[in-house]
């Protein structure tokens, strides 16, 4: 009797320990999770105080061209059409809301162009990153409806601070967007776009003409001692921007090498104008070159594309200058013999 109470005693011993232990273990792991949960509210708050923060520093930098911000009427960021209107990996806003944000308060950024070796600042990448956005592969997206009128307003920002090389950037991401709003990128069709929206994009294209003419009128001199390669594509967003953005597309995709030409008389295909274009002088033979214009722009109208376009590349030192008057010369297929402007071909040809 006395060994069996023994036992009993002993087994009750036992079991107050390991509920003790039990106890403090949930004990221990009740403020372990307390304290998980005061690190992660407090990372929460802090989280939601830089989105604060940056969401007034935008708004600052938006401010600085309100008087323009309000004639163009962008979409609003809290809007749900950001997430409908997208680009190439989808919602573009918070790239475009960043540009308006001072550079030292950019987070932390991964490229979208993975092969760009080149040492970037964030707010360069978040940059680079739309411009990915908006014309992966050359291809219209219609983000860029939303975020056309919010370049023009970062362009204002950086012409009244007569920044050289971001207005450069700027206009030069734009001509690139332009170049394919077009129907043979999936651009060119606004009417399924709501009104206000089509509105703005209209209103703030026809204001990047004006901005970007101004630009060449104050940086003729600087732009001459810019790369000629570089100067040649640059010129080409020009085109997009201010002419012919079907023939800017066609100049841009072919690298001022190739042109992909179909007769429209007997649809004959010229493979060899496209795969060797330019680099086979062989094929000029086919192509009448268009009588030279340069000394009879007046450097102020942008009408005749062919016209300005041929004495700005001339007055800018572009390389490959010598190639605008084939471009816009006459053609001749060499299956039927009809003759047709060759620019004019390849902007009907299905690419």
């Amino acid at each position: 009797m006395d060994k069996r109470r023994s036992v009993k005693e002993e087994q009750t011993k036992m079991n107050g320990q390991e509920t003790k232990k039990r106890t403090r273990a949930q004990l221990e792991e009740e403020k372990r999770q307390a304290d998980l949960q005061k690190v992660k509210d407090g990372q929460e708050l802090q989280e939601k105080r830089q989105a604060e923060l940056w969401k007034a520093e935008i708004e600052k930098g938006l401010q600085e061209v309100q008087n323009l911000r309000e004639k163009l009427k962008p979409v609003e960021f809290p809007s749900w059409l950001w997430e409908q209107y997208t680009g190439a990996y989808g919602d573009v806003r918070e790239d475009v809301a960043f540009l308006f944000c001072p550079e030292e308060l950019i987070p932390k950024t991964m490229k979208l162009r993975r092969l760009d070796t080149e040492e970037k600042s964030d707010y360069e990448i978040i940059f680079d990153n739309l411009c990915e956005n908006l014309m992966h592969q050359m291809s219209w997206y219609p983000g860029s409806y939303l975020a056309m009128p919010y370049l023009v307003l970062l362009l204002e920002k950086r012409r009244q601070k007569q920044d050289y090389r971001w207005e450069k950037k700027i206009i030069q991401a734009a001509g690139d967007v332009l170049s394919t709003d077009i129907p043979c990128c999936g651009g060119g069709d606004q009417a399924q776009m709501p009104e206000d929206i089509v509105e703005s994009y209209q209103l703030s294209v026809k204001l990047l003409q004006e901005m970007t003419k101004d630009f060449l009128d104050r940086n003729m001199e600087r732009l001459k001692e810019e790369n000629p390669g570089w100067l040649q594509y640059f010129c080409t967003d020009l085109m997009a921007i201010l002419g012919d953005r079907e023939a800017a597309f066609q100049m841009l995709i072919g690298q001022w090498e190739q042109c992909p030409v179909t007769c429209p008389e007997c649809d004959y295909f010229d493979e060899d104008m496209e795969s060797d274009g330019f680099y086979d002088r062989e094929q000029l033979e086919k192509i009448e070159p268009a009588a030279s214009v340069l000394g009879k722009w007046d450097g102020k109208s942008y009408e005749d594309t062919y016209l300005w376009f041929s004495n700005l590349a001339h007055e800018l030192g572009v390389e490959d200058e010598w190639k605008i008057p084939y471009y816009y010369g006459t053609y001749t297929c060499p299956e039927c013999g009809s003759r047709g402007i060759l620019m004019d071909w390849m902007k009907d040809t299905e690419m």
